[in-house]
């Protein structure tokens, strides 16, 4: 048991990942950065907007020597994964496009690792059960984190349709008492001037 856990912990100790949350104020552009000490490196990058206006963000994905990788504008969410050919620093950015008034809430990850470790595993999987079974159990693990983020995403962006109705209900209701009681008074005078009317024609 003990030789499974040193090997669990291991496996997961050779990705180093990084899970960030930040409100991205409107017009703001901010970046993240992660670093590849040698080419071959495995880069993961998942992120996903949880709140604020449409839930959309542009972002860019940098190599070093300011090399353009990836670039989207007004997405939801991303996960991809890439190699790193390159040894330096990667920039990974966010901008609240210029379209947005809205603060945006957005989760992303960041994870390197080297490209080299699944067939190093398969290996030594062939040599021993208990590390197949721990690389089953950090695959199952990866599958639930991603489930996970997807569930939490769709909480929050359901919990916000659901406070934009309330509010919208809310307005429209106070709206509509404010109608019936501005008619009512309305046909209060009407009636007071049809009878003064009457009286002052007798």
């Amino acid at each position: 048991m003990l030789r499974k856990l040193v090997l669990l912990f291991a496996l997961l100790a050779m990705a180093n990942a990084v899970t960030l949350r930040k409100w991205i104020a409107s017009h703001e552009k901010t970046c993240y950065f992660a670093s590849a000490d040698a080419p071959g490196k495995k880069i993961a990058f998942y992120f996903a907007v949880h709140q604020g206006g449409n839930f959309d963000i542009d972002y860019e994905v940098e190599g070093p020597n300011n090399r353009q990788l990836f670039k989207g504008e007004a997405e939801r969410q991303g996960d991809f994964v890439f190699t790193a050919t390159q040894v330096g620093e990667y920039a990974f950015c966010f901008k609240n496009g210029l379209a947005s008034f809205a603060d945006k809430l957005v989760e992303f990850d960041i994870t390197v690792e080297d490209e080299a470790r699944p067939e190093d595993v398969a290996k030594r999987a062939k040599r021993d059960e208990v590390a197949s079974s721990v690389v089953t159990i950090a695959s199952d693990l990866q599958q639930i984190t991603k489930f996970m983020k997807y569930f939490r995403l769709r909480e929050n962006r359901n919990f916000a349709t659901v406070s934009s109705t309330e509010s919208r209900i809310w307005w429209f209701s106070a709206l509509d008492s404010l109608c019936v009681v501005l008619v009512a008074v309305i046909q209060v005078y009407a009636i007071q001037a049809l009878f003064t009317a009457k009286r002052s024609r007798l």
